[in-house]
Order: C-alpha cells, then structure tokens, then sequence
C-alpha cells in the first residue's frame, strides 16, 4: 500500500496553485496543501507532516529565502523544490546553501513536475496524469499575463544581474488598467521628486504599442551603472542613466517577447526633464493597461521603478495571446 504523502504548494500566484492543482489531480496517494506567502508556509510545515514543499522565491509577507533561512520547523523531513521565476545564478546558489534540493524556473510543464516527484521517489498514478495533460486554459488574461510577466522580471533580472555580478532583489509585477487621471498623478509625483531621474522610453511589437517610464533613485546611481560597464559622460548623468534605463526596459521586453513569441523594438530613451509636456498630449486620455515594478541592487543605495503602459488597443493582442497560454 502506498503511504499518503502532503505536498505543500506555497505561492502567491494563484495561477501556480491552479496548475498544480490540475496537474496532480485524481492522485490518491498525495493531499495537497496550499500557501500564499511564506509565513502561511510556515505555518502549514508546524501543523502537518509535508514531505515535499513547492516553494516561490518572491511572495509578499515572507519570501522563500526567509522560509528557508527558518527550516526545519519540526523533525519530519520536508523536500523543497524552489519553484520560481527568479532564475539569477545567485539564487540557486543560496537556496542550495539554504538546503533546497530541485530548483524549477517557471514557467514549468508537467513533465518537469513528473521528473522530479520520480526522482523523489514519489508515486504518480500514470492514468491520472494523462488527463491531466489537456488541462483548461486560464480564463483570466490578467492573471496570466501577471504570471507571464513575473517570469520575464526573473529572466530579466538575471540578465542585469549576469551585467552586475550581484544579486537583484526580485519585484513582485503590479499588473493593472491605469486610467489617465492615475497616470497623471503618478507623473507629476515622478516630476516633483528632486532626488530622482526619470526616463521614458517607447516600445512596439506585434500590435503591441506601449511606453516605458523608468524612474531611479539613490545616491549610488553613478557606482551602479559603472559596475554594469556604462562610463560618466556628463556632468548631468544623462547619458549613464539614459544606459541603465535601457537596459532595465530592454532586458523585460527581451524576456517578454520570449514569453509571448512577438518580437519588440524600442526607441532611443528621453530623460522625462526634456519631455515635460509628455503627460497632456492625448494617447494618455483613455484606460491603459499597465505592468510596475521595482528593482532594487542588494548592495548599493539604488532603486529602480519601471511602468510599462500599453494602449487600449494593445490589451486585445495581450488578451488573445494570453488565452492561448496553459
């Protein structure tokens, strides 16, 4: 007879939950368990016996390496696979410091999921997973995108940090309609900060047509884009922010088309300073569709906050596309 065994899902994407969920449906050998931050996480480990923990690096509240850092909770030993969109080389470095044993960058399949239960000698009932196979879509767009998008912040952190030699710190993706009035706000705030530089930067691909607001922020800005190869031109930093700028919105887009299967192309990056009139001018006076998020370098004083806009006409291609995602 085949022992019962607790697996513990522990994400906030409720796109990763449901997959697993479809995944490992109709297995009468395992008891799903679900957690949407690492201290809920936490708090499944004390209450129950799990013997494998899918575990996000990146979650509100608590994050993986924190859940890492506090195991064991109790003496049952728990197997953890970092499922995670965070794919820098730094990070599987810690988390098999931390004492992780699989590392699977999302997005996953279910033969990825497979390999490694089996190799955890854990017993899938076959017949069940082949039906699992032709699983429903997600009918959420937004959700997915999120998630789509999540991977690409990963993807693309590691390519900045592969250029670094440091770690990033991963954001977590707002994704989100923006109406005009929000935009406004949040331009006039990014314009009323005195300690800040703000870039803007327009992309298109694949009926896809957006801008890019990239706002940094610390007094190391000059250190960081020297680290990334990027040489002081002027006295106003407008040519190394101008370079880091790019790469933050060139290194998404990258990982973006790769998500999506469309290729993009960006315009030159124009510092906000010398575009004032940017945010009066009629593209912005219907909904768009927006992506934010911020990056922070680990050992510098240097932020770094991204808004992708995409116009109303774009969120039809996102829609399509995302409707023909697993």
């Amino acid at each position: 007879m085949v022992r019962n065994q607790n697996i513990l899902i522990c994400d906030d994407s409720p796109m990763v939950h449901k997959a697993m969920s479809r995944i490992l449906s109709g297995q009468e050998s395992l008891t799903l368990h679900f957690a949407h931050n690492g201290r809920e996480g936490l708090e499944c480990l004390t209450n129950h016996d799990i013997d494998v923990m899918f575990l996000d690096l990146t979650m509100p509240v608590m994050d993986g390496f924190e859940v890492l850092h506090l195991l064991p909770v109790r003496a049952h030993e728990t197997k953890v696979i970092i499922l995670s969109a965070d794919v820098q080389k730094q990070a599987m470095e810690r988390c098999v410091e931390l004492g992780a044993h699989y590392f699977l960058p999302k997005p996953f399949n279910i033969d990825q999921v497979i390999t490694v239960f089996h190799e955890l000698g854990v017993h899938l009932i076959t017949d069940a997973l082949k039906e699992n196979r032709d699983g429903e879509r997600a009918d959420d767009y937004i959700l997915t995108f999120k998630e789509v998008a999540n991977v690409a912040l990963g993807r693309g952190a590691a390519i900045i940090s592969d250029h670094f030699g440091e770690f990033i710190k991963m954001p977590l993706p707002n994704v989100a309609r923006l109406c005009s009035g929000e935009l406004a706000m949040a331009i006039n705030d990014i314009k009323q900060q005195s300690e800040s530089v703000a870039i803007a930067q327009r992309f298109v691909g694949g009926g896809i047509h957006g801008e890019a607001l990239v706002c940094l922020r610390g007094k190391e800005i000059a250190v960081f884009g020297e680290r990334l190869g990027f040489s002081q031109m002027d006295e106003h930093k407008s040519e190394i922010v101008i370079d880091i700028a790019n790469l933050m919105v060139s290194s998404f887009l990258v990982a973006l088309s790769e998500q999506m299967n469309i290729p993009f192309s960006v315009r030159q990056p124009i510092v906000l300073e010398d575009y004032m009139v940017w945010s009066d001018t009629e593209h912005i006076n219907t909904e768009l569709f927006t992506v934010e998020y911020t990056y922070q370098a680990e050992s510098l004083d240097l932020e770094c906050d991204v808004l992708f806009m995409m116009d109303s006409g774009s969120t039809h291609v996102i829609k399509k596309i995302m409707d023909t995602l697993h």
